[in-house]
């Protein structure tokens, strides 16, 4: 009897180790800049697929389904945004209107991407959005802004809390038309203020042809402080984001108890990176003296190590789908690699491993049902 006890045990083990090793994530790997090429490794196996051009290829953001990379990647035409399947098949690109485009990100229904183009190599950034089916861009956010790092807004369950029974009053903005048009699809992106001495950041509300900053909606005092990384949670009830607003850079979330500071340490705070369920913030910080990583419990802002980049440095979280797993880069080799974390156990793995480096993971969506 009691060695069928044991025999369970083990057999239950076992399982829990498969489920929590399940999935894949995408890297950017290589050994130089110049042959840095998207991959896609297997976490039960540790398999890679390369998948990408290898052309100086950018980090990989998955489709909401799980099917599709996009990430830019160099071209004779430029900067270029790439598309692929995970398996590497069926990649391709399409005329972009600017030579120099990156950091794309998929809308909610995968049938668009947002990414920031460059005109003229300044400030004066765009947003452009281009339907994947025909490779047509369409500049969005209208006038006024250098606009840059676009992510789609799951919901506008926020916008209708911050206007709580009235209407949302913005300067020189048309906010019943701007709200009526974000039904169709709104965005988050970080637009340029001031001139090129004075420049700032804000976050705003994007539009296929308006653009207006949220947090002035809060604050009068909204264009004192630089603000970066906005990050909406998986159902858009709160965003994220950097501040330097109480002196150095921490950690800010806007949602149904107001604004609050999060990560309120001396050490600088920044990328916030939400858990599946909308509970937590993974994020960088130096406040163990080295770049590491670290999650926050949102309701309570309870910070907990993953890793505090000991004499190494750790960096770029990323959530598994079931947010039991995290994954992010750690310099503790030779090279940069990939690393895995489970949050029960508070173990950690390699997933990858050798002389190229491993940069950016994105841990690959389970399609919805």
């Amino acid at each position: 009897m009691a060695l069928l006890l044991i025999a369970e045990c083990l057999l239950l083990c076992c399982a829990s180790f498969l489920s929590a090793s399940e999935g894949q994530v995408a890297f950017t790997g290589g050994t130089n800049q110049d042959d840095q090429c998207v991959q896609v490794a297997d976490v039960a196996t540790s398999q890679i697929t390369r998948v990408g051009p290898g052309k100086r290829d950018g980090a990989p953001r998955w489709s909401p389904d799980g099917a599709w990379l996009a990430f830019e990647s160099q071209t004779d035409a430029g900067l270029c945004i790439f598309v692929v399947r995970a398996d590497g098949s069926e990649g391709h690109t399409w005329s972009h209107k600017y030579n120099w485009n990156q950091s794309p990100r998929w809308s909610p229904d995968g049938h668009f991407l947002a990414y920031t183009a460059d005109p003229d190599k300044g400030l004066k950034t765009v947003v452009l959005v281009c339907d994947v089916t025909t490779g047509t861009e369409t500049a969005w956010g209208g006038e006024g802004f250098g606009q840059m790092r676009p992510v789609w807004l799951p919901s506008l369950e926020l916008m209708s809390l911050l206007r709580a029974g009235t209407k949302l009053e913005w300067k020189g903005v048309d906010s019943t038309s701007l709200m009526r048009e974000a039904e169709n699809g709104a965005l988050l992106t970080v637009g340029i203020t001031g001139d090129a001495m004075h420049a700032s950041t804000e976050i705003l509300l994007t539009t296929a042809t308006q653009s207006a900053p949220i947090l002035s909606l809060i604050s009068k005092d909204s264009v004192r402080y630089a603000e970066w990384a906005a990050e909406p949670d998986p159902k858009g009830r709160a965003i994220a984001f950097e501040s330097n607003d109480g002196g150095d850079r921490e950690l800010f979330v806007l949602g149904k108890r107001g604004l609050l500071d999060i990560t309120n340490h001396p050490a600088a705070d920044w990328n916030p990176v939400w858990s599946p369920d909308g509970k937590w913030l993974a994020f960088e910080s130096f406040r163990g003296k080295r770049q590491g990583v670290y999650r926050v419990f949102v309701d309570t802002a309870r910070v907990f190590a993953v890793d505090d980049g000991g004499n190494y440095g750790a960096w770029a979280p990323a959530w598994s789908p079931d947010g039991k797993s995290l994954a992010y880069v750690s310099n503790e080799s030779a090279k940069p690699q990939i690393q895995l974390y489970d949050t029960k156990s508070e173990k950690h793995s390699p997933l990858t491993k050798g002389d190229a480096y491993a940069l950016a993971p994105a841990w690959r969506p389970r399609p919805k049902s």
